[in-house]
């Protein structure tokens, strides 16, 4: 026998349907002829290739060849099975979309829809003639455009809240770039910028540049959706009879009135005074800390004692 079909694919005698398979694909991709247009030899080898898959992945077909291969001629006399060597290198020609033609081997019905569904698999097809796959499941299959980067940009949490125009440099391409970050954008979200990805090739569009921002902590707020969350500090006494403070909100500074007998660890919430994100407007929630003094003196002790009893 001409051809033999293990080398062909560049597999042992002793491969499984899963090597042979994969072997396949290897192969399928770099010799199809739409990959290699006008290429007589590429156009030869997918053939080739194809042919061996043909027998090889079907088990009655692969055990009739290794008989043959082994004894050159099938065990019996005759044909079992309706094994004709000649049946696999006989091709079906079908127009290519660059004018030329490419090859599709045919066999019986049920090795062919095998074949058929590996190629439709490779390339991204739906099923259906060989011309379709061929002629417009490849053609889907090609990339649209080329492989989008990705970056991580840190911020300052107030930079999130109002917004700011920051320049990075893109990899080591010495690139710099200008990046809108939107007001209100949170941790983790990200920013697209089209076409400073990879750049494309072959009349391929270039890929983006997707940046993921990083709200770095801040030592006075921290945000929970569109609610942010502060605290403020006041002594023993101002909580026990009350008072008047000034808490820094995103914008400005506001008075709050803590009531008397105020504890530890209570919240305030000043309405409004969050993120306006989306619609919808936030609060800012103050959690009110009271501290104790470490060192009285005698007198302020013993008023205390007298207090308590």
């Amino acid at each position: 026998m001409e051809q033999d079909y293990y080398k062909t694919l560049g597999v042992s005698e002793n491969a499984s349907p899963e090597e042979i398979k994969k072997a396949f694909r290897g192969l399928a991709k770099k010799y199809h002829p739409d990959k290699n247009k006008g290429d007589k030899e590429a156009e030869r080898r997918f053939k080739e290739i194809s042919a061996a898959y043909e027998v090889l992945s079907d088990a009655k077909k692969k055990a009739e060849y290794d008989t043959m291969r082994k004894y050159g001629a099938y065990a019996g006399g005759g044909r079992p099975g309706g094994f004709d060597p000649n049946q696999f290198s006989q091709f079906w020609e079908r127009k290519g979309p660059n004018g030329g033609t490419f090859s599709f081997q045919m066999s019986s019905a049920d090795g062919f829809d095998q074949f058929e569904d590996i190629l439709s698999s490779l390339f991204g097809g739906r099923g259906g003639s060989p011309e379709s796959i061929f002629e417009n499941d490849l053609h889907r299959a090609r990339p649209r455009k080329a492989q989008d980067l990705t970056a991580e940009l840190p911020i300052s949490f107030m930079e999130s809240v109002n917004g700011a125009t920051r320049t990075i440099s893109v990899g080591n391409t010495g690139k710099k770039l200008k990046v809108k970050i939107p007001r209100g954008i949170d941790d983790g979200e990200k920013i697209r910028l089209a076409g400073q990805g990879q750049p494309g090739y072959n009349g391929q569009a270039s890929g983006d540049l997707i940046i993921t921002v990083k709200v770095m902590p801040d030592q006075n707020f921290e945000r929970k959706g569109n609610d942010v969350y502060t605290s403020v500090s006041i002594s023993f006494m101002d909580a026990i009879k009350g008072a008047r403070v000034q808490v820094k909100t995103l914008t400005k500074k506001v008075s709050l009135t803590v009531p008397p007998g105020t504890q530890p660890g209570t919240s305030m919430r000043l309405k409004g005074q969050g993120l306006a994100v989306g619609g919808k407007q936030g609060d800012l929630y103050v959690t009110i800390n009271i501290e104790i003094p470490k060192n009285l003196t005698d007198k302020q002790r013993k008023l205390l004692d007298e207090w308590e009893g």
